[in-house]
């Protein structure tokens, strides 16, 4: 076993490099400001069910950012990787799954620090905001955040021989996975047609689940034991899924 110092010293490097530009954080509560109380404050005025749509257009949007930050997660370990900086870290005394759990912390980190600001005033504006229902909104996102890390990595074997197709897979992927979910729109009010892709969508219970801690209609949501069972299998799975590409698929990766 890896002794824990070695894997903290490189995840205190890489989060000094990922927060280094100041404006880049930043971008994302700017972001976040205008989605919100401007676009978000627009679309709400034409609909009509549910009501109260800011509410749910604006969780919906913290899903939205923690996708973007997760899969930069995911992108940013494919391009260290054919920059040569797999190969540095692969000579360094720190095992491959240590070094795919550091990735997953680096972006649950950088997901908690963009996130929060954003939940907390979504939370506070919508009168939801307890200590309790903040910690379990952080958990679900936490998690929600890990197993789409654990699915980028997942997929840099694709990286590995081909940089341009992994960037094709994964913004087709990023396209499916929230257009054909409850990001924007509730499953019932959902086309037959879409409705039936959208509930084959993990991303659909996670936002679903997050909802439901938040206090939304149960109507508008899927059963949130189901919810909490995809969301749990879908961590496992990405996280046997990453760290089985990280042992054995990482070879031979073309530095560029």
């Amino acid at each position: 076993m890896v002794p824990i110092p070695r894997t903290m010293s490189l995840l205190t490097f890489d989060l000094r490099e990922a927060f280094d530009s100041v404006p880049w954080v930043v971008y994302y509560w700017a972001y976040f400001v205008f989605e919100y109380f401007i676009y978000g404050k627009l679309i709400s005025s034409l609909v009509v069910e549910p009501t109260n749509y800011i509410f749910y257009y604006g969780t919906g949007l913290l899903v939205l950012i923690l996708f973007n930050t997760a899969s930069w997660a995911g992108r940013s370990f494919v391009e260290g990787a054919h920059e040569g900086r797999l190969k540095y870290l692969l000579s360094l005394p720190i095992g491959r799954n240590q070094l795919f759990f550091e990735q997953l912390m680096l972006g649950a980190t950088v997901n908690t620090v963009r996130l929060i600001p954003p939940l907390a005033v979504i939370m506070w504006l919508s009168g939801t905001m307890s200590p309790l229902t903040f910690l379990s909104t952080i958990v679900v996102l936490t998690l929600l955040g890990i197993a789409v890390i654990g699915l980028m990595v997942s997929l840099s074997f694709v990286a590995f021989r081909s940089f341009d197709i992994y960037s094709a897979v994964v913004a087709g992927l990023s396209a499916l996975l929230i257009r054909f979910s409850t990001i924007y729109y509730p499953l019932r009010f959902i086309p037959q047609a879409y409705s039936t892709v959208a509930q084959g969508n993990p991303l659909t219970y996670g936002t679903d689940l997050l909802r439901a801690v938040l206090g939304f209609p149960p109507s508008l949501l899927l059963d949130p034991y189901l919810a909490t069972a995809v969301v749990m299998a879908l961590v496992v799975g990405t996280l046997f899924a990453g760290m089985f590409t990280i042992s054995h698929a990482v070879e031979g990766v073309k530095s560029s």
